[in-house]
């Protein structure tokens, strides 16, 4: 077993953990309404961002690492200066509980109000001028990043939104439900594209594949799903996993699919032949987050088992077993250049 290398202790739950595009800093989301920025070298913390009135549920850098997004239990997103810990704005529009945030790959920043309920849900267009966001309201909503305007609102929606993503080229939005479809809509217009039905229960997550020719979703009904973004129609059905699929990633290049279950196994498959080539097993309890290592080479992976695990991708072995954390693993990524992990655990600590 190793050690971990850093304990960072905020005293309170971590709910969402994410490593500086460098390297260097990390920054944790928490229930004590804090955002906090931690320097990896020393362990000590930076900057503690004040300013959510309720739990911050998502946190993450601007690619250029001078930025920080939050969102919150309190329905907004906010926008932090990462050097300074100043506040740089509110975006508002949710009417409900943000529960994921994360910057465009150029950096823009935003923070947006409008739906009536929890947000589950928001990602940047490729591009960067546009956020969606999902949300319990039942609405999934466009915005201008420039503006903060709501662009688009995108109805037809009967159910909780679970998930939403664009796809790479920025010309389409897929969002999962809790009433068991996915839809397709197009990013311009605000038409629904495809309705999208098969899964047996509530979708856990969506995602396009790195190449915007598939989409990949993880269900309650077990099943790992991929379908042909242009006819709509399933391709691959993953089955293997005896419990609710908690977390699906593709890999980096497109050729495997990453699961985490309940039924406490990391599952990895192969794209092109359906086929499970490796089940990793070794965790005591449900598996909530896995990730790929930016080489794909590795996966990590956090459980209720209080622990972090390194696989190999290949071979499906264990490299490594993190312990350190005294209550559940809710969150695992790797850093940028893939040498470190961070996690987030109900033990109110961040360790590296």
């Amino acid at each position: 077993m190793e050690a971990p290398l850093l304990i960072l202790n905020p005293n309170t739950l971590i709910t969402s953990v994410a490593f500086s595009p460098d390297g260097i800093q990390i920054v944790s989301g928490s229930y004590d309404k804090s955002v906090r920025v931690w320097n990896v070298l020393t362990g000590k913390q930076v900057q503690e961002l004040q300013g959510h009135a309720s739990i911050v549920t998502s946190v993450a850098f601007s690619p250029d690492g001078t930025h920080i997004v939050s969102g919150s239990y309190d329905r907004s997103v906010q926008v932090w200066d990462a050097l300074t810990g100043k506040h740089m704005q509110e975006l508002q529009g949710h009417t409900f509980i943000v529960t994921s945030v994360a910057f465009s790959p150029d950096g823009t920043k935003i923070e947006l109000r409008g739906h009536t309920d929890w947000v589950t849900s928001v990602t940047f267009s490729p591009d960067g001028t546009q956020i969606v966001s999902g949300s319990s309201d039942r609405s999934v909503q466009v915005w201008d990043v420039l503006t903060t305007n709501q662009v688009q609102k995108l109805q037809g929606h009967t159910d909780w939104i679970t998930s939403v993503a664009f796809s790479p080229d920025g010309t389409q939005i897929v969002s999962g439900y809790y009433d068991r479809s996915i839809q397709v809509w197009d990013a311009l217009t605000g038409k629904q594209v495809q309705k999208l039905q098969g899964h047996a229960s509530i979708v856990t997550s969506v995602a396009f594949s790195p190449d915007g020719t598939q989409i990949l979703s993880g269900s309650y009904d077990k099943s790992i799903q991929v379908r042909d973004v242009l006819t709509g129609k399933q391709v691959q059905m993953l089955q293997g996993h005896t419990s609710i699929v908690t977390s699906v990633a593709f890999s980096p290049d497109g050729t495997q699919i990453v699961s985490g279950s309940d039924d406490q196994t990391v599952q990895v498959w192969d794209v092109l032949s359906s086929k499970q080539v490796q089940e990793l097993q070794g965790h005591a309890s449900i598996v909530t987050s896995v990730a790929f290592s930016p080489d794909g080479i590795q996966i990590a992976s956090g459980s209720y088992d209080k622990s972090v695990k390194v696989w190999d991708a290949l071979t499906g072995k264990q490299a490594q077993e993190l312990q350190g954390h005294t209550d559940i693993v809710r969150s695992v990524a790797f850093s940028p250049d893939g040498t470190q992990i961070v996690s987030g655990s109900n033990d109110q600590s961040v360790q590296v």
